[in-house]
């Protein structure tokens, strides 16, 4: 397996394995953002809309690819803020439905904080959903809850859920 840390071009030459894990995720229930009916055409939207932030500059694409083929991803905003040099946010972990728990998520967030640490951010941030594989990660992680909000979002059914808001503080 190989980590690394896409830029526009290279992710683009992985557009399709992207949205087809963008869509299985939100087909089995990841609360990443988007409802059903989901399809390949939101999905390829949404990753414009990622390549775009990523030639800006705004964020990283980080993804695990092994073969050749892109099986994960999670995403590492780089706050732009002038009083927030220090800081980033974690969004959509993902891991393609056939190659999880073979800790392709746990390396994706040890990317994630080492591309933190190497950009001087000291504080990330995240939300995931209450009860959800992705809460017992970053638990595990040493990740510190910082609160829950009732009713948050919904899931990709309309579902109500809560949201649980994590906090890591890096060492740099």
């Amino acid at each position: 397996m190989r980590i690394a840390v896409f830029d526009e071009n290279e992710a683009r030459l992985h557009v399709r394995a992207l949205a087809e894990m963008l869509t299985q995720s939100v087909e089995d229930g990841a609360l990443i953002g988007f409802v059903l009916p989901f399809d390949e055409p939101q999905a390829l939207t949404h990753w414009e809309d990622v390549f775009r932030s990523v030639r800006e500059g705004e964020r990283l694409l980080i993804c695990a690819d092994i073969d050749g083929r892109v099986v994960g991803t999670v995403q590492l905003y780089l706050s732009p803020e002038p009083n927030a040099p220090h800081r980033a946010e974690v969004y959509k972990l993902l891991v393609h439905r056939d190659f999880q728990r073979q800790g392709i998520g746990l390396a994706l967030m040890q990317a994630v904080e080492r591309e933190a640490m190497a950009r001087k951010r000291s504080l990330l941030l995240l939300d995931t959903v209450e009860g959800g594989a992705s809460e017992r990660l970053y638990r595990r992680l040493n990740w510190h809850e910082v609160g829950s909000v009732p009713h948050h979002f919904v899931d990709p059914h309309g579902q109500p859920k809560v949201s649980i808001y994590f906090m890591k503080h890096l060492s740099l």
